[in-house]
């Protein structure tokens, strides 16, 4: 095993030094859960490295990821990808200005927006049939905002989506670079790419990815990579990190992405986690009412991914995922009126994957293709009534959803998972709006926060 920092903490633990510092746990067992975890929980000294200053064995391993996924550097995360995108955005639009955005967007970019006081510009992906999400940006859209809005300093794509659907990276980052603009890829499902031989956003021309390794890869929760290409100032993103993450970051999780590192280096279980989701794509096209989505001229997708659309056989992916938890105990990452989502990785087993074909033919019994239901058309271009900033810490009170029209919003109007903002922080809530989150969405949003000055 290649791994520096989960070598020089199990030797530390082995010479069973006396441990005057922080953790109050002091590595010993107290609470049976953690018996195992303690021991690997320290703090920065000579012998452990220290994240934010570049130096020791963290640094060491996280040269490793870098080389992985072909970048000129990483950082680890122990924010998550959410920490990434914040120090992306600190790095890249210090002294404020414009962003464009993928308007299937997480959440954490908006809170970015906020606290680096930016305004927001969007690019809507072309709703795909009949799933009802966004596909691909159009590149002929992205330019003409880059066109319109030279102030803009940095684009923000997700690639892969919450769906398994992928950008087109190469030409999107030539685009960007030529109105002097920096890319950054907010590739948080697709920690796991090597190991199915598809590119990192690094390879194919952005400027900054963040990788959640603890969503596709055995790593513990919250842990994450930053990669980058020469074009990013490494020193000034690692200040950032530390002002938007604790100074405290945990060394178990960074353990873990040390060791999830050299794991995908050496195993061959993703593509045959890959070969599995064919198959199953496969059965649930032949056999089935669903409809699984797969790749094509026209997508490319993330081939551990699973995306099931119950639409045209008349039944919401809610009723679907709810059937799947309640009579089979399979619990799905999402699902909205039309699709469930599965999250599937090289940590499942055979036998999973036999009980989930089980479990969807079951549901999928006695079920015929029917008319697809309309699909409510795309939201309406945003009308931003004040900054991101103003909206965020603007006095504001709560109202029921049904009441909002009219209104400005005060924070992400955000239905999760996926956690994709249907209203950004100062724009208009419409009555289109209002009808997306009441008979379109994902049926966790009955109130919104609304500014109450301007």
């Amino acid at each position: 095993m290649n791994t520096p920092l989960y070598k020089a903490l199990s030797q530390l633990i082995q010479e069973n030094t006396i441990r005057m510092h922080m953790p109050g746990h002091k590595g010993k067992p107290c609470f049976k859960p953690f018996d195992d975890i303690f021991p690997y929980d320290f703090t920065e000294t000579p012998q452990t490295g220290n994240l934010y200053e570049q130096q020791g064995v963290i640094r060491d391993a996280e040269l490793l990821a870098a080389k992985l996924y072909k970048a000129h550097d990483c950082h680890f995360l122990t924010g998550g990808s959410t920490q990434g995108i914040h120090a992306a955005f600190g790095t890249i639009c210090s002294d404020k200005g414009a962003v464009l955005l993928d308007r299937s967007c997480h959440k954490s970019v908006a809170a970015a927006c906020a606290l680096f006081d930016l305004n927001p510009y969007f690019v809507y992906p072309d709703i795909l049939e009949p799933y009802g999400f966004g596909g691909k940006l159009s590149i002929e859209k992205t330019e003409m905002q880059l066109k319109t809005h030279p102030e803009i300093k940095a684009m923000l794509i997700v690639s892969p989506n919450y769906y398994g659907i992928l950008q087109d990276i190469p030409a999107l980052s030539k685009l960007c670079h030529n109105y002097n603009v920096k890319l950054i890829v907010d590739a948080a499902h697709g920690a796991h790419f090597p190991a199915i031989n598809i590119k990192s956003p690094i390879e194919l021309g952005a400027d900054a990815a963040v990788l959640s390794a603890h969503k596709t890869l055995p790593a513990m929760g919250q842990g994450a990579y930053l990669i980058m290409s020469e074009s990013v100032d490494s020193k000034m993103l690692r200040q950032i990190e530390s002002m938007v993450c604790t100074s405290s970051p945990s060394y178990p999780i960074m353990l873990s992405l040390d060791l999830a590192r050299d794991w995908l280096e050496n195993t061959n279980d993703y593509k045959l986690c890959a070969e599995r989701v064919k198959e199953i794509r496969n059965f649930i096209n032949t056999q089935t009412a669903f409809t699984a989505l797969e790749p094509s001229k026209d997508i490319d997708l993330d081939s551990c991914r699973l995306t099931i659309c119950t639409a045209k056989a008349g039944v919401s992916g809610h009723e679907i995922c709810e059937r799947l938890d309640n009579e089979f105990k399979i619990v799905c990452e999402m699902a909205d009126d039309r699709n469930v989502v599965c999250i599937l990785t090289a940590m499942d087993s055979e036998s999973d994957f036999k009980r989930l074909k089980t479990a969807i033919l079951d549901c999928a019994k006695g079920m015929k293709t029917v008319k697809t239901p309309d699909i409510v058309t795309d939201l309406p271009e945003p009308k931003q009534c004040i900054s991101v900033r103003k909206a965020w810490f603007s006095k504001n009170k709560t109202i029921s959803v049904k009441d909002a029209a009219g209104k400005i919003c005060a924070r992400p109007v955000t239905p999760y998972p996926p956690g994709i903002p249907v209203v950004f922080p100062g724009e208009e809530i419409t009555p289109k709006h209002v009808e997306f989150l009441t008979k379109r969405c994902y049926n966790t949003v009955s109130e919104v926060l609304i500014c109450t000055e301007s």
